[in-house]
């Protein structure tokens, strides 16, 4: 058996669970749905360039200043799209609160409208940001 076999059945296992879950009535057609949409995204061709695997957050003090702090977070982008994914499966009501919570807060964003493939293609598309916090510190979000 191939590597390739090996992820097929393993795709093929996770699309029935995602049925049998339909099935029992545990999630609704539009989750089973998305979550189908998630498990078949087709991996990288072989021989292609693989894709990022890791969110990098750097932040290291300004040039001159000692007393900042340094922190280094390397983040693994599949736990990211895990996360994504079962973020389909928050309840209307609580999505409505959230959204309201997040509002209240200033921050614009409706998970309502949130789709996985937004995030994929912000993460194909961030190369390099540099943030400079009021010349204090130097923030860093990149893929690698």
């Amino acid at each position: 058996m191939s590597l390739y076999d090996n992820k097929e059945e393993t795709m093929n296992e996770e699309k029935r669970k995602i049925l049998e879950m339909l099935a029992d009535k545990k999630i609704t057609v539009d989750d089973a749905e998305k979550l189908l949409a998630a498990v078949s995204e087709a991996p990288p061709a072989a021989g292609g360039t693989p894709g990022p695997k890791y969110l990098r957050v750097l932040v290291e003090p300004a040039p001159g200043n000692k007393e900042g702090d340094r922190v280094n977070v390397r983040v693994p982008l599949n736990l990211v799209r895990a996360g994504l994914k079962f973020a389909s499966f928050i309840p209307a009501q609580a999505r409505d609160k959230v959204n309201s919570e997040l509002k209240e807060k200033g921050v614009p964003f409706d998970l309502n409208h949130f789709d996985a493939r937004d995030v994929e293609a912000l993460l194909v598309h961030l190369n390099d940001l540099t943030v400079e916090v009021e010349g204090k510190e130097n923030v860093r979000v990149f893929c690698e």
